[in-house]
């Protein structure tokens, strides 16, 4: 299990503990609940920040792994080894172009590994599909990642639209305060669950693309 997968497991129960404040303060039984939706709400908010906690970490995870156990350049993503390639040339020293000679491309990559995690990881702001797509793309060279979001009875594209519905719910909440209707506490199950699924076949895409392209698996494969 890679440590953005057990940070993500970790902070769940965070989650959990809302829901023991939601029973003892309203019971365990059956029907609607009154005075409760505030903890509700706060599972999406929750439910949504450790899902974008979780893709960041695994992004700079796959990152740091990506540009250690690399065999060649190759592997290393155009637009990563543009952004590289104008800091070199960028600077007065004619010399340091030859830094990126022979294996020299690791080390020069590896100086530059904040600076990359800054301008992708850094300037991540939404957990939706299109730009958790776009930033294992530009940073990893994984192609549309949520094409690896399935599993029986979900499709890739049901699976994206989901979790988007739910990320656009939490937009409400932290706007508006309230979305446009009650929110339940199965609401938050249901996206907990749904988000958990997506994570575990993150991790696997994630470490199953390193493994080829590095010859290596990064982390034990996680059973799910």
């Amino acid at each position: 299990m890679s440590q953005a997968l057990k940070l993500f497991v970790e902070n769940q129960e965070d989650i959990e503990q809302l829901w023991v404040i939601h029973e003892d303060y309203a019971g365990e039984g059956r029907g609607r609940k009154h005075g409760v939706e505030v903890l509700n709400r706060s599972v999406i908010v929750f439910v949504t920040a450790i899902w974008e906690s979780f893709i960041e970490d695994l992004a700079q995870e796959a990152f740091d792994y990506l540009i250690t156990h690399a065999s060649d350049s190759s592997h290393i993503p155009q637009k990563i080894k543009n952004h590289i390639a104008a800091a070199v040339l960028n600077q007065k020293d004619p010399n340091r172009v030859w830094e990126v000679a022979d294996l020299g491309w690791k080390q020069v990559l590896a100086s530059h590994k904040a600076a990359v995690l800054e301008k992708w990881v850094g300037n991540f702001n939404t957990p939706k599909t299109e730009p958790v797509n776009n930033l294992f793309d530009q940073l990893l060279g994984i192609p549309i990642l949520s094409n690896n979001w399935h599993w029986k009875g979900v499709s890739p594209k049901k699976a994206a639209e989901k979790l988007d519905k739910f990320i656009t719910m939490r937009g409400d909440i932290a706007h508006r305060l309230r979305h446009g209707k009650p929110v339940g506490k199965g609401d938050g199950f249901n996206y907990l669950m749904h988000v958990i699924s997506i994570a575990f076949h993150t991790e696997f895409a994630v470490g199953d693309h390193l493994a080829r392209v590095t010859g290596t698996y990064p982390w034990s494969p996680t059973q799910y």
